[in-house]
């Protein structure tokens, strides 16, 4: 009997398989170190590492075969497990989005529902098209659909089927179905859409309704909903297996309907209902606008609500009826990628809200150029870099106009942040873009980064007080890149926001001056300039700095024509009037 590595002993920057292209192990995804991200060829794959002790061999492997021939627009790609004398595991494509969990932390009430419908529709089409093939996903719960471009993936399909048992350390143990409950359970169909229903219930109401979990704790009424439509989804959420739907495709069906009668009464209303002072409009009002503005705003948008009809066209009167400038903001796309005229495509950005926050040592450990605390607001949303600038990205602007690449200290160039560039070399980008795309491009503002960075957090990072591995690159943060390299973008997980390394990797230029504290700042967003402009800021700490350094709201004094390799820069795109 072969005596497999014990997966307790994996550490960061193993190899693993073979010898002359091995996996060489990035950060662990799971408690037990079962389950990881791990590098071959410069891309990213997950590996699950087969245990003794969980389930059978056998079982593993043909399972594991089984759903590598699984394709799916809206299923990460499963691959052929690898079999040795030494190792044993399953191969999946990494999914570059974020996780639902980290996106419900937007809607902690639950999400509007033409949000609902976008991250959930394509999982129903993908689980009802993929069940008449006999297969069965098995863990659904919130980590294992991940939102890419505003639409859900779903990631891990089918690795679970060899397990003995499935326990809360297998998945979120808010989402398993009472027939786990026993030993050698077996996945089905109805266990797939039970754990779907809970899934769309904790997007409508709030992801803490999972914390009690039963149908009778449910609202009576949902705002969003008729009255018919709520009673379904509740009777269709029921544990009893005779109550699940039979067609998920069906349920999001229900849901589309309701969001075109929305919209319809609102245009309604807009023509008929006399008009109301704004601090008298009530929150039904408002929300049959929004999701009026959300049905225009796009052609797909359209198709998906009513594909066998044509709405009729709005006129210019019932247009300014319902636009405002929360409906213009809820109409954009949640992430742009613009193309350039020269080909390529400029940075993705993803859509950050107006909002209001506590801006500096909130937590009473950082440097007095962070004093005092003080709250800002960002009264019109903005567009922030998802990732910071890579050496693709800026090599393409250096050729485009003569300019020197910058080095890479022999690190690689690719989808690792440019390193080596100045202030002014970053300004020359943000100009750059604005040429190339015909929309506004510069620095993110002390204010924008600082937000983005924090994502509603109060603590010294945005997922706690203290460093994790997997959260960080820096010089002691439990990564494989610590006080060695940049980590390629994107190598560790993104917070709430769905925003990628604001702690660690490479430190950021930003728009403005750099001031010896906060007094006198600006309380609304806007680039804080001075007289005399020394030196401008960095914020986020880098692979080389201690921990500290990438805090929230670290902030330091650097000259705009130096260069270092662990400086970088990402970008902000605005959004017009």
């Amino acid at each position: 009997m072969n005596e497999y590595y014990d997966v307790s002993k994996l550490n960061i920057g193993q190899m693993v398989g073979v010898e002359v292209d091995p996996y060489v192990l990035n950060y662990p995804l799971s408690d037990d170190k079962s389950v990881w991200v791990a590098d071959q060829g410069g891309q990213s794959f997950v590996l699950r590492f087969y245990r003794t002790d969980r389930g059978d061999l056998n079982q593993f492997l043909a399972m594991a075969r089984r759903y590598a021939k699984l394709a799916h627009p809206s299923i990460t790609r499963n691959y052929p497990p690898f079999y040795s004398n030494v190792w044993v595991f399953s191969v999946s494509s990494l999914c570059g989005g974020e996780r639902l969990f980290s996106h419900l932390g937007k809607y902690p009430d639950g999400a509007p529902l033409n949000v609902v419908l976008s991250v959930l529709d394509p999982i129903a089409k993908a689980l009802d098209q993929v069940h008449e093939r006999g297969f069965v996903h098995g863990h659904l719960d919130l980590n294992s659909v991940h939102i890419v471009n505003g639409a859900g993936v779903l990631t891990g399909f089918g690795t679970h089927h060899w397990l003995y048992q499935i326990t809360d350390g297998d998945m979120d143990g808010r989402f398993i179905p009472p027939e786990y409950n026993k030993r050698n359970p077996v996945s089905t169909v109805a266990s797939d859409n039970y754990m779907f229903m809970r899934l769309l219930l904790a997007t409508l109401v709030g992801e803490s309704w999972l914390d009690s979990g039963t149908v009778n704790t449910l609202p009576a009424h949902l705002e969003s909903l008729d009255q018919e439509t709520w009673n379904k989804i509740k009777k269709w959420a029921r544990p009893a297996e005779r109550y699940r739907p039979k067609s998920l495709v069906e349920v999001m069906r229900l849901l589309r309907a309701n969001l075109f009668q929305a919209s319809t009464r609102a245009t309604k209303e807009s023509n008929f209902a006399p008009p109301q002072p704004r601090h008298f409009q009530s929150k039904k009002t408002k929300l049959i606008a929004a999701l009026t503005g959300t049905v225009a705003a796009t052609a797909i948008g359209a198709t998906l609500l009513w594909p066998s009809a044509e709405p009729p066209e709005a006129s210019p009167t019932q247009a300014n009826a319902v636009e405002t400038p929360e409906t213009r903001f809820d109409r954009l796309e949640q992430v742009l990628e613009e193309p350039l005229k020269d080909g390529g495509n400029a940075p993705k950005v993803e859509k950050i809200a107006p909002a209001t926050f506590q801006m500096g040592d909130i937590n009473g450990t950082g440097d007095d150029n962070e004093s005092p605390v003080h709250s800002v607001e960002i009264p019109k949303g903005f567009y922030f870099s998802k990732y910071e600038v890579t050496f693709d990205q800026y090599d393409r602007f250096a050729e485009a106009t003569g300019r020197v690449r910058p080095p890479d200290n022999g690190w690689g160039r690719g989808n690792r942040p440019v390193i080596n560039v100045s202030w002014y070399d970053a300004k020359a980008y943000t100009a750059w873009l604005t040429e190339q795309t015909g929309s506004e491009y510069r620095l993110p503002t002390e204010i924008e980064w600082e937000y983005s960075a924090r994502a509603g957090s109060t603590t010294a990072y945005w997922y706690g007080d203290n460093v994790q591995s997997g959260y960080s690159v820096c010089e002691s943060c439990g990564s494989q890149w610590d006080g060695v390299s940049t980590a390629p973008t994107g190598s560790q997980a993104s917070n709430p926001l769905g925003i990628f390394d604001m702690h660690g990797n490479v430190a950021e230029w930003v728009e403005d001056c750099y001031h010896d504290s906060y007094q006198g700042a600006p309380t609304t967003n806007q680039v804080w300039l001075a007289d005399q402009c020394d030196g401008r800021v960095l914020r986020g700490g880098s692979w080389f700095d201690i921990p500290s350094v990438g805090r929230s709201a670290t902030r330091y004094r650097a000259e705009p024509n130096l260069r270092a390799s662990n400086w970088g820069f990402r970008v902000v795109r605005l959004i017009s009037p």
